[in-house]
């Protein structure tokens, strides 16, 4: 993982020096800007491997990469194409060549590894990397088709660098992401879960987990169909978006069920969590086909981790287990309701 995010920095210094060189030599005002600013926000890409790579140094983040060696092989052959694509003297091109170059160097660099890293590491669901990534394109695609003549290979080139950054988003949300209610997938949960225990035990701060199970789910399948089932747990997803905060993670766990990661959460605001989230799901208005209201309401169940000693391996199989026999007690009490949480600590986890 390490090698991964060292060359991944590597790549944005690269692309930066080359921006500088290209700004500093073009003979057109508005172009020099241009490659300036791109410039300054792959400095700025730099900074988020950078940080990534002393997180991992420390280690705050797990290894969230299922295939290290496949993916580190992707970013070398990336570097070789990126590197073959530059030319010895950038400063003797053209204004027109000078933005072909960048076009050919961004396709480069829109690789599929790219975007999944920065969906799999970017905390919560802010998604702050990978909207300031999609302008950083459409700025360089927005000069090419300003200065680029109707028939140029840089007016195609920025008609692929468009489809290709779509594209990869996609497939980048498609890895981490449920397709029919939006919200981070058990792969994703996982991955931001290491990720949170690591922060908890090294600053020594809580962490809540949340499983959310939709009550008589079934039923609602049975009498109103699977599509009105599906279109209820669309909008649970959204109540539950509704009544949290953007740094808590939201999870479709598994077909009816849901998980909520919040950092910076103990046992003490528990309560006015899961009423938030029963209210919210209870107001949820989802009508089926007759246009008569589908009644919702799920169980909670949750765990807290109170991180001691030494960051344990187990904690997160700890705080899960914990979560579910919550889930469970609120189950046998009559559902629509939470159980109590159970604390974790870092010697329980690691016993």
């Amino acid at each position: 993982m390490r090698e991964i995010l060292a060359t991944c920095v590597e790549l944005d210094t690269l692309a930066a020096s080359t921006y500088r060189t290209l700004s500093s030599h073009c003979r057109e005002p508005e172009l020099s800007r241009l490659f300036e600013q791109l410039a300054s926000e792959e400095e700025t890409h730099i900074g988020w491997w950078k940080e990534l790579l002393d997180a991992w140094d420390q280690g705050l983040i797990p290894d969230v990469v299922n295939d290290p060696e496949a993916l580190l092989e992707d970013l070398r052959q990336v570097r070789e194409d990126v590197t073959t694509s530059l030319p010895d003297d950038p400063s003797a091109l053209s204004p027109a060549e000078m933005v072909e170059l960048a076009a050919h160097l961004e396709f480069f660099m829109l690789d599929p590894v790219f975007a999944e890293l920065l969906e799999l590491t970017e905390p919560g669901r802010t998604g702050h990397h990978r909207e300031a990534y999609a302008r950083h394109i459409e700025q360089l695609v927005t000069a090419i088709e300003r200065n680029g003549s109707t028939d140029s290979l840089a007016r195609f080139l920025a008609r692929v660098l468009k489809r290709t950054l779509r594209d990869n988003v996609s497939l980048a949300r498609y890895a981490t992401h449920d397709p029919l209610t939006g919200l981070f997938n058990r792969r994703g949960l996982i991955s931001h879960l290491e990720q949170w225990i690591s922060w908890a035990y090294r600053y020594e701060r809580p962490l809540m987990v949340l499983l959310i199970d939709v009550d008589e789910f079934k039923r609602i399948n049975d009498e109103h169909g699977h599509a009105v089932g599906d279109y209820a747990l669309e909008c649970i997803a959204g109540a539950l978006q509704g009544s949290t905060r953007r740094s808590d993670l939201i999870a479709r766990y598994g077909g009816d069920e849901f998980a909520i990661v919040a950092p910076e959460t103990d046992a003490v605001e528990y309560g006015a969590l899961v009423q938030r989230v029963l209210t919210s799901v209870r107001e949820v208005h989802c009508p089926d086909w007759d246009g008569k209201l589908v009644p919702l309401s799920v169980s909670i169940g949750g765990a807290v981790l109170s991180p001691r000693g030494v960051h344990s391996e187990r904690a997160i199989d700890a705080l899960l287990a914990g979560a579910d026999s919550s889930l469970y007690e609120a189950k046998n009490s009559g559902r629509d309701r939470a159980g109590w949480p159970v604390l974790v600590t870092g010697t329980e986890a690691g016993s």
